[in-house]
């Protein structure tokens, strides 16, 4: 019974518990409704003066605890009807620090407008969050010999400490403002912020700081140690007061040629182009919560502490039945001691950039490091993957290719693909999980339908021609042969 009982605490308290970053997509500079969400700054100087996003969606899995042997997204996909083959999922037992991500997400109706020293955007978005970390081989152990029918080990030290399962599901408004405040020379510094505000769909969370026990018999403990708060919440009014978010960036960008007059998509200056040598970005992404109801809010408290034996009485208790199960605990829930149980904190991260021109403004290489803040312990929270990517791409207006090369959590390597025909875009950042005949941890596909207008109407000549390059030599002559500059 005991064993039930343990499994069923984890089911309760995890029920309902990351495309990753779109890598390969979000570097281009002709895609700036996508690049911002990485780094607001980055809509000015982009090479689409107004971007207006369609529609756009994507979802990404990773885990390092469970995979399927020897195959492929689309395979399994294509052999549905056959039956999935249990057999064929492994644990990837002894890491004793297991971690599982999911994202998903979905935009409509956006756009960024960028023009001159400017750039602004407005986004409706949903997206949704899941993470398990600190996952220890304990918990796994216990999990396999659930599934299996086997019983829990007995007089076992189990330890389960230090782990966080926490998910959320939100939609959100965003509103995004860049600005050029500095061009000397051939040095140009910008910086953007984006504010978000949030609605809050259905959230759940369990943040587990002390779960230590050993398993005398089926009905008795030699000890047993718990510390530990979950919440649970669906939104059902009261939108206004959802929570607030904000991400913060700035860019540095070393320009081919002196910017002091350059203002890009604009007719000052003859609306030339300036394209960079090299530029590096840092941005601090989803700063804030997602905030519920109070009264939407389900909560529970744990606190146990048995340093001696210790005997459950389960006579009236249905061995089948959960709820029951759970409920015959209640003399040890605690709900008074669960802190800031209606907020859960979005994944804040801090992420820096780097994108370099190698050839005519066509070719670049980029890379970008993405490092998870840490979740207090006093609050529920989500916990973004780490990552380090780099990669090469090819841009024009009508045509984008980009291979990100990244270590998932810096270790586990990913190779991806990111595609854009004028104004379609599908990319994966786990290219070899879609096809390849590989263990399967995860996958990852995502793509976006916009309405690209490269050029300010007014920069357009009388006959509909392109804007030219910017070169300040050239209007430095034309002041030098008027007269008036004589």
């Amino acid at each position: 019974m005991i064993n039930r009982i343990i499994f069923y605490l984890i089911l309760f308290f995890s029920a309902n518990s990351f495309a990753q970053e779109q890598l390969g997509a979000s570097t281009s500079n002709y895609t700036p409704t996508l690049s911002v969400f990485t780094n607001p700054s980055s809509m000015l100087d982009a090479k689409t003066w107004l971007d207006i996003h369609i529609v756009g969606g994507g979802a990404y899995a990773m885990n390092n605890l469970a995979y399927v042997e020897n195959s492929g997204i689309i395979p399994l996909i294509r052999n549905r009807d056959k039956g999935f083959d249990n057999s064929s999922v492994k644990f990837d037992k002894n890491r004793n620090n297991y971690k599982v991500y999911n994202r998903n997400f979905v935009n409509i109706l956006s756009g960024v407008w960028s023009q001159g020293d400017h750039a602004a955007g407005v986004f409706f978005n949903a997206r949704s969050f899941s993470i398990a970390r600190g996952v220890s081989d304990d918990l796994i152990g216990i999990i396999d010999s659930s599934l299996i029918g086997n019983p829990v080990a007995k007089n076992y030290d189990f330890d389960f400490s230090e782990m966080n399962l926490s998910s959320l599901n939100f939609g959100e408004i965003q509103l995004s403002y860049g600005y050029m405040f500095y061009k000397k020379r051939r040095d140009m510094l910008m910086g953007g912020i984006s504010v978000k505000k949030f609605i809050p769909i259905a959230g759940a969370a369990l943040q587990v700081n002390d779960l230590r026990f050993n398993l005398r018999s089926d009905t008795s403990f030699n000890y047993l140690f718990a510390d530990m708060d979950a919440m649970f919440a669906q939104q059902s009014n009261n939108f206004l007061k959802g929570g607030m978010g904000l991400d913060l960036g700035f860019t540095y960008q070393r320009m081919l040629s002196d910017c002091r007059g350059y203002f890009p998509n604009s007719r000052k200056m003859g609306c030339r182009t300036l394209n960079y040598k090299y530029k590096i970005g840092v941005s601090v992404l989803d700063i804030g919560s997602a905030k519920f109801n109070k009264d939407d809010v389900q909560r529970k408290g744990v606190r146990i502490d048995l340093p001696d034996l210790y005997y459950a009485d389960y006579t009236d208790v249905d061995p089948d039945d959960i709820f029951q199960a759970i409920q015959s605990l209640d003399s040890i829930f605690d709900d008074e001691r669960v802190g800031n149980v209606n907020k859960i904190d979005l994944p804040t991260a801090l992420s820096v950039q780097f994108d370099y021109n190698l050839f005519q403004s066509r070719f670049y290489g980029f890379g970008s490091i993405m490092q998870g803040l840490p979740i207090s312990k006093q609050k529920f929270g989500l916990r973004r993957a780490n990552s380090l990517m780099v990669g090469a791409r090819f841009e024009s207006r009508f045509c984008d290719i980009a291979i990100p090369i990244s270590l998932y959590e810096y270790t586990t390597p990913q190779i991806g693909l990111s595609m854009r025909i004028y104004c379609l875009t599908i990319g994966t950042d786990k290219l070899l999980s879609l096809f390849g005949n590989t263990n399967v941890h995860g996958g990852d596909i995502y793509a976006h339908l916009k309405i690209p207008i490269f050029y300010n109407p007014k920069c357009r000549g009388r006959k509909g021609s392109s804007p030219k390059s910017y070169n300040p030599k050239q209007i430095r002559k034309k002041k030098n042969d008027c007269p008036a500059y004589q």
